[in-house]
């Protein structure tokens, strides 16, 4: 099985934090996407035959800033050129304030089965500060909306580390996210790259400490798994049964195929990558080759490194002997010195025939795995 990813690259305006590929919507660009978005589908249609597909994750940019019929016409495509299995995970990405009655009622008649709501923080004044266009009560009504038009499987994305927030107000953002009792819960840590506006912004600000954005990431798992979720990765929590199954693929080195601008692939053992420009983009799809991006040269020791990074993001782990059969390579002993220092530090546990993030070692990834890569 693989999966399908297609990258949406508008907004009807940009997050002070982000440095995601995406653009002003305007008609003639989302006629220009979507005309090379289907040229694109067409061509790996050919290449991939009948091999099933039994996820599409719908991301951007804003998926939710198409209109109703352009969104269901973009899962319509990929059902209609890709075999997808019955029962298939089908996830879009949706913004509270684009989150219409209509657009609600549109994806569930086409089919989708799953949202993912950039929720970020229920405080209105730290919403503002980072450009979002919704307000605390708008997410909420936002997820009721989506349950009265039969989304069972919704998740929400919070951010820790904003400006001007706190312990207190973070656990509260926490506390009112359950109370909706989502399926899936992503949290993840502001990170901000040069050049986005919050970046430059950052001296109007007081941002939370390491420390600080330490405690809010234990104290958010810890309150989360106390009200019945699981922890599968570094920053995703579920109600059994409810993991990301897309997201999954990738964490798993599985194989998928990404469409849309800047979209990555891995497919049979070779990875790719669209232009990140909608016009780079849209000229190379109208050459009608596929795929879009040339591959990567091929490295196997970079590719089981890789594979290796990513299955520890997953707090099951890494099974050595399963993935010694995968790759050729036993990681206990490739990574000999590093799991050794790294377990010395607290940060991994090599027990057990898995190699695993400790508790200490899912808040400092980072530095785990720049140490293994």
């Amino acid at each position: 099985m693989w999966g399908s990813y297609c990258h949406v690259p508008f907004c009807v305006s940009r997050c002070a934090y982000c440095d995601f590929t995406s653009q002003r919507r305007d008609e003639a660009s989302v006629l220009q996407w979507r005309r090379a978005l289907a040229r694109e589908v067409e061509a790996a249609a050919d290449a991939v035959g009948d091999a099933p597909a039994d996820t599409l994750f719908i991301g951007g940019g804003t998926p939710t800033a198409l209109t109703p019929a352009a969104l269901v016409e973009t899962v319509a495509l990929f059902k209609s050129r890709f075999r997808l299995t019955p029962g298939a995970e089908v996830t879009v990405e949706a913004n509270p304030e684009s989150f219409t009655e209509e657009m609600a009622q549109a994806m569930a008649d086409a089919g989708v089965n799953r949202l993912s709501f950039g929720v970020q923080t229920f405080d209105d004044a730290v919403l503002r500060i980072i450009g979002r266009r919704h307000d605390a009560a708008a997410a909420e009504e936002a997820f009721w909306r989506a349950r009265r038009n039969g989304f069972e499987n919704c998740s929400l994305d919070l951010i820790y580390g904003l400006p001007e927030t706190t312990l207190a107000g973070w656990r509260e953002d926490v506390a009112r996210a359950l109370a909706l009792r989502p399926n899936h819960l992503s949290l993840y840590a502001l990170t901000l790259e040069p050049g986005v506006p919050l970046s430059r912004d950052r001296a109007r600000y007081r941002f939370p400490d390491d420390d600080e954005v330490a405690a809010m990431y234990y104290a958010a798992r810890d309150d989360i798994t106390t009200a019945g979720y699981f922890q599968y990765e570094i920053s995703n929590f579920a109600r059994p049964g409810y993991e990301c199954r897309h997201n999954l693929k990738y964490w798993r080195d599985e194989d998928w195929l990404g469409f849309g601008p800047s979209a990555a692939s891995h497919w049979r053992g070779g990875r790719y990558r669209n232009p990140a420009a909608l016009a780079a983009y849209a000229a190379a799809a109208a050459a009608g080759r596929w795929p879009l991006g040339d591959e990567e040269p091929s490295d196997p020791y970079r590719e089981m490194r890789t594979a290796f990074v990513l299955g520890l993001r997953l707090t099951a782990g890494v099974d050595v002997g399963v993935f010694t059969h995968r790759y050729g390579v036993n990681p206990s002993a490739y990574f000999e010195a590093e799991l050794a220092e790294l377990a010395a530090a607290g940060l991994l546990d090599t027990g057990g025939g898995r190699v695993r993030l400790t508790r200490e070692g899912l808040f400092l990834s980072d530095e785990v795995f720049a140490r293994l890569i």
